[in-house]
């Protein structure tokens, strides 16, 4: 998705000219471009000066495309730092190919931490878990978002809203049956609450300034509904566990706590979950291999598996 086409969807959209346009270095599997308009800095009627312009992006969960449908839904019950949409639509309608699908948002300000997070200052990277951690707990306890039972999320039938689809097969949605079979005290259903959580919260999903603060908590596609205690100890191996080696043990203690405790400040957890977190973490490992290797049967799937492997490389 770049010149003309793009071009063709800022002018009928936002009624504004397309200056430049660039890839970001890093980010959504979608086709992503970030386009310089010719005219106006946010104020007013005029349209801001910079936007994200966003091709397909299907949910690995549901084949839907669903981000515009979850930050209007975020952006109406939350006030959590994510771009609004500005505009979105599809090439054909009534296609149910993800890429004739596309979106337009708000463009925010900030750096992209993924890339060099270990390499940040100290006091940079508490910053940003602090944030971490509190805007999840801010996620998982706004009672707007809160669920009867977890699942993937797809569009209704008026391609307008979103609903709940029930989990297909093993994957990392639902870590409900072999959480049943663990004993009571390291699992009970207090924990098993559903949320709305991001789907794959982690640095490179987030912008920061020069101090660390979050700026922005990017690229919702794969949201999905799932226990808040499982998704809270997928956030944190991603912020903390997959960087053994890279940061020391000590350092990496104090960030797990730290991550726990801003996201204690907004949402319940529950006593004992330093047992249950290495559970779910063996889980999410797990789920997430198979989840990949049924990813990977689909043209689709095979083609975001290509595109985040090439990102990665990138």
């Amino acid at each position: 998705m770049v010149g003309e086409t793009v071009d063709r969807i800022v002018a009928d959209a936002l009624e504004a000219e397309v200056r430049s346009r660039y890839r970001p270095r890093s980010g959504s599997v979608a086709e992503t471009v970030v386009c310089r308009l010719e005219t106006g800095d946010g104020d007013g009627d005029e349209p801001p000066s910079r936007v994200v312009c966003k091709r397909g992006g299907a949910s690995v969960w549901t084949g839907d495309v669903i981000e515009p449908l979850v930050l209007e839904y975020m952006t109406a019950a939350t006030d959590l730092p994510v771009p609004r949409v500005l505009a979105s639509g599809s090439f054909a309608d009534g296609s149910n190919d993800p890429l004739e699908r596309w979106a337009i948002y708000e463009f925010r300000e900030g750096a992209n931490p993924g890339p060099r997070y270990h390499k940040l200052e100290p006091t940079v990277r508490r910053r940003l878990v602090a944030d971490a951690g509190e805007l999840l707990g801010r996620l998982h306890g706004t009672s707007a978002l809160a669920f009867d039972r977890v699942g993937g999320l797809a569009r209704g039938a008026d391609d307008r809203s979103l609903r709940l689809r029930e989990p297909d097969g093993w994957h990392a949605v639902d870590p409900g049956w072999p959480l049943t079979r663990v004993p009571v005290p390291l699992a009970g259903d207090e924990d098993c609450r559903p949320v709305l959580t991001h789907g794959d919260y982690q640095p490179s999903n987030l912008l920061v300034d020069d101090d660390g603060a979050v700026t922005a908590v990017l690229d919702w596609g794969n949201a999905h509904v799932t226990h808040a205690e499982y998704a809270l100890a997928r956030a944190e191996a991603r912020f903390v566990d997959v960087y053994a080696g890279r940061l020391p043990r000590a350092e990496r203690k104090q960030l797990q706590e730290l991550f726990r405790r801003t996201y204690a400040n907004c949402a319940p957890l529950e006593t004992g979950f330093d047992r249950r977190a290495p559970v779910y973490k063996l889980l999410w490992v797990a789920q997430s291999g198979a989840n990949y290797l049924r990813i990977a049967r689909e043209p689709r799937g095979r083609r975001q598996l290509r595109t985040q492997v090439r990102r990665l490389v990138e």
